[in-house]
């Protein structure tokens, strides 16, 4: 009895490791850079749907990856409004024009396929022309 609850709880225990230890979703990213070409590092992208919201920072290129929960999550195949934010310091004169930082004012969706594209870049336009 006692072997037949230690064989019980080793595949519980299986079980849960092999449900949780792999990401699912697919590998996502892109650059973020001004209109200039400039990179934006340090940024905040965040993809949102109805249920969840994936992120990744850029880094000092301007790359991203999105990840759910954990970093091995990736995301999955649907339709993304697409919000950026970016910190400055009290010095730093922040030049990051503010409408990015909302999905409600951003302007930017993006739709990732099952198949097919595995990247999305942001051009981030400092000052409307006029």
């Amino acid at each position: 009895m006692k072997n037949l609850l230690s064989i019980f709880s080793t595949l519980v225990l299986l079980t849960v490791i092999s449900s949780t230890g792999c990401g699912s979703g697919l590998q996502f990213g892109g650059v973020v850079q001004f209109d200039d070409g400039t990179p934006v590092q340090g940024a905040m992208v965040s993809f949102i749907d109805a249920k969840n919201q994936y992120d990744g920072q850029t880094d000092a290129q301007g790359r991203y990856t999105l990840h759910g929960a954990t970093l091995k999550d990736g995301i999955p195949a649907g339709e993304y409004r697409v919000a950026i934010s970016r910190r400055s310091s009290d010095d730093e004169k922040s030049t990051f024009p503010e409408k990015y930082a909302a999905v409600e004012t951003s302007g930017l969706t993006c739709e990732v396929k099952e198949k097919g594209n595995t990247t999305f870049d942001i051009t981030i336009i400092r000052s409307e022309k006029k």
